[in-house]
């Protein structure tokens, strides 16, 4: 791992940590190289028992943080189009305005991949965390497309598209 991605910011949403939650896979975060983030605002849409028991499992084997966006959360709302809001959505976008250096913001969140990307944030999604996974030898192809099948079942609502898709991305990572 590079010193850049050391220094690297990643940002999950609730959306992806709901549905890797929901499929048993939410340790596939811990080997994204940065500093894995949870903002406060989003553990506060965890409201399933799932999610909050793996939520403090992640934070009990040390591979993730929560933490409080303190600034940039009327930028944050102006850019949403949120008025009052504070969903996770602003938190999350208050802490990647706010971040030095890099940031990646991991959501499914169509709207707010929409943002982050007309701010230039770099965005991930749980498709990539699982590419990323088998990137890095954590799960194999077929354990990949067993999890996408799952999270699809679970209501992740993934188009036939995306899942051909996925599959391709998951054989091209193993190939090398």
């Amino acid at each position: 791992m590079s010193d850049s991605d050391d220094e690297r910011l990643i940002l999950v949403d609730v959306s992806v940590f709901i549905t890797l939650a929901a499929v048993d896979a939410v340790e596939l975060l811990s080997g994204l190289a940065g500093r894995l983030v949870i903002p406060e605002r989003v553990v506060a849409e965890l409201v399933d028992d799932r999610s909050q028991a793996a939520l403090s499992t992640a934070r009990k084997e040390g591979f993730v943080d929560v933490e409080r966006a303190e600034t940039e959360l009327e930028s944050a709302r102006t850019h949403l189009g949120s008025s009052s809001d504070d969903t996770g959505d602003v938190g999350l976008l208050a802490h990647a305005l706010t971040a030095d250096g890099s940031v990646v913001a991991v959501t499914d969140d169509k709207p707010l991949r929409q943002t982050c990307k007309a701010l230039s944030i770099p965005v991930s999604g749980s498709i990539g965390v699982l590419v990323r996974a088998v990137d890095r030898d954590a799960i194999d192809a077929r354990e990949a497309k067993e999890t996408l099948y799952a999270m699809d079942e679970v209501g992740a609502r993934l188009s036939a598209s995306l899942v051909r898709r996925a599959e391709r991305l998951i054989d091209e990572a193993e190939a090398g």
